[in-house]
């Protein structure tokens, strides 16, 4: 796939009748909802077609809660990461910041006084997207952030997740979360494959999801059809603790509607004032073949890992 280089392009623009900002850098659009949100909802080649799945007809819903899809910042709480309180006000309106090499968008404070915030910048070859969680009330609070990317898995769409590192001693954890929220799981998946380097998800329209320890960070989709692959990259903190011990996720909806990856940073207790930041590096690479992955394969250059700060 050949890459455009452009400079960082933004404008205002509309979108599934949203008020939304684009940024066009390294031959890579993306739209950003702040009528909403904050969220993400195009992510791909400038001259090609959505990754993100985006529910245009509004027909996925929970109460009074819009999936909508796309790219959006939820906060965790401590060993689960499926609480009611994780989407609160994750449809409201949010303010923009314009910044020299991309935007902020907030969100209003939610009913914890939390203020979820998400800055995207243009970076070498893709974006920065960091999602920063502020304690703006006057109690401690403790919990996550949670960066969920819903993406679109057309026809030979393939998923993996790169295990284990490069040390002596090399562990992984694999959680299967078999019932929650009305929602199955089976642990023997034929959409699942495992080889000794990765995880490796090809939907075929049933519901699963797994969750995964993985110091590389490393999670992505493959579009052959598409001539590419949409890799995210979140740096691991081993020191710190996770969401089951987890720090990256991939969800496959019924009737493959959507996956979503998913990676969430350590829980930290957070005092009135302080504020979270989760970091993600997105890239779009020539097609990667999952089941062929490698240990010493070239990875993306990737953002610190996860970390508090006043």
């Amino acid at each position: 796939m050949a890459i455009e280089r452009t400079r960082l392009q933004i404008r205002d623009v509309t979108f599934d009748g949203l008020a939304a900002i684009e940024l066009v850098h390294a031959g890579i659009r993306m739209i950003v909802v702040h009528e909403v949100g904050p969220r993400i909802a195009w992510f791909g080649p400038l001259r090609g077609d959505n990754l993100l799945f985006w529910d245009a007809a509004d027909e996925r819903r929970r109460g009074g809660f819009h999936l909508r899809g796309g790219h959006r910042v939820w906060a965790t709480r401590p060993v689960a990461d499926e609480t009611a309180e994780a989407h609160l006000l994750d449809d409201g309106p949010c303010r923009i910041r314009r910044l020299r090499d991309g935007v902020a968008i907030a969100a209003p404070p939610d009913v914890d006084h939390l203020v979820k915030v998400m800055v995207v910048r243009a970076r070498p070859g893709g974006f920065m997207i960091d999602h920063l969680v502020t304690n703006a009330g006057d109690l401690m609070w403790t919990g996550g952030v949670w960066a969920l990317t819903c993406t679109q898995p057309r026809r030979g769409v393939t998923y993996g997740v790169p295990l284990g590192d490069d040390g002596a001693w090399d562990v992984f954890a694999l959680v299967i979360p078999r019932r929650w929220g009305g929602h199955t799981s089976p642990v023997a998946d034929p959409q699942i494959t495992l080889t000794d380097d990765c995880l490796v998800l090809r939907p075929r329209g049933h519901e699963t999801k797994r969750m995964i320890q993985a110091p590389r960070g490393l999670i992505g989709m493959t579009d052959a059809g598409a001539g590419l692959s949409f890799v995210k990259h979140a740096a691991y903190d081993r020191s710190a603790v996770y969401p089951y011990g987890t720090n990256l996720a991939l969800y496959a909806g019924p009737d493959s509607y959507m996956v979503a990856m998913e990676t969430l940073g350590p829980i930290r207790e957070v005092l009135p004032g302080e504020t979270i930041d989760h970091g993600e590096a997105w890239t779009l690479a020539r097609p990667i073949d999952w089941r062929a992955w490698q240990p010493h394969a070239p990875v993306p250059p990737g953002p610190r890992p996860s970390h508090l700060h006043r």
